[in-house]
């Protein structure tokens, strides 16, 4: 039996599946920033985990193969969601 899990697949070092995955995540409001375990993302108003230890553990190992794959443009990728949850617009 397979488990459903929000966290969505990295399926490959491309800048393409970074992007993808960025927006999958911003799609679900589960964006955070990337130089945070995941472990330590807790809802604001019941303090309790947002991810699960599974979801915690595809998450680290996601944000680490980014980093691996394409250093700190992760950072850049993630601003343009982040900017998009606070309806910045860039220019």
């Amino acid at each position: 039996m397979q488990t459903q899990t929000r966290i969505p697949a990295l399926p490959n070092g491309s800048t393409f599946a970074m992007h993808r995955w960025f927006y999958k995540m911003y799609q679900a409001d589960l964006l955070y920033h990337p130089d945070d375990p995941a472990e330590t993302i807790v809802n604001i108003g019941s303090g309790q985990p947002t991810f699960s230890a599974d979801e915690c553990a595809q998450l680290d190992a996601a944000v680490s193969r980014m980093f691996d794959n394409h250093g700190d443009k992760v950072y850049d990728v993630a601003m343009q969601y982040f900017q998009k949850t606070m309806a910045i617009e860039s220019k």
